[in-house]
């Protein structure tokens, strides 16, 4: 959604305050909307005491998203300020690409499974080819149109076996991650349309 220079839209985020030790329990939830110049997401955590935690990203299509390694501190009831775009390190595994001057979550994880696979793709395509539009989660450029450059967002993040990275993914998730995306992506070549929504 991020065009080089501002957000094409302003989008509803939700943020998760977490524990920094497994298993990382959820303490507290915050939604607002990212301002579509200044990139600021006014988070307010008003049920946690005041401590360190991971801060963990959801957005429709976007991959879920964990701050840095060894959390961030907050203060209960006070605006929460955390800049996840100047440093590809502010993002746990640093799990995020360089888009002009901005690094930004990956796009194309439409059905929020963790990872941007042919099944994401599939259904941008289904939305493309049927000229859907409106606030929709194929609709990664956030034009409010679903169009071929949705669809090659999504495919070049899947051909990149591009997944989430937290505190909870093993390096053997992510190989086990790529390895399933691959045979995805090989099976739908070969045309056995099983593996992706119809």
């Amino acid at each position: 959604m991020y065009n080089g220079s501002t957000l094409n839209i302003r989008d509803s985020v939700k943020a998760y305050l977490r524990n920094t030790a497994s298993p990382y329990a959820i303490i507290d939830s915050a939604k607002t909307r990212i301002d579509s110049v200044t990139f600021n997401a006014p988070f307010v955590f008003k049920n946690a005491p005041s401590g360190t935690y991971y801060i963990q990203i959801i957005h429709r299509n976007a991959l879920e998203t964990w701050s840095k390694n060894g959390g961030e501190s907050v203060t209960n009831g006070i605006l929460t300020n955390y800049d996840f775009t100047n440093s590809q390190s502010n993002a746990y595994g640093g799990n995020t690409i360089l888009t002009g001057s901005k690094w930004c979550l990956f796009s194309g994880d439409v059905n929020s499974d963790g990872s941007v696979d042919i099944t994401d793709v599939v259904s941008i395509y289904n939305d493309a080819v049927n000229f859907s539009s409106g606030y929709l989660a194929t609709d990664l450029t956030g034009d409010e149109t679903v169009d071929v450059t949705d669809l090659l967002i999504g495919y070049n993040n899947s051909t990149n076996f591009v997944s989430k990275v937290t505190p909870e993914t093993s390096p053997a998730d992510i190989i086990m991650q790529k390895e399933r995306s691959g045979v995805k992506m090989k099976a739908y070549k070969e045309g056995n349309s099983s593996v992706v929504p119809k």
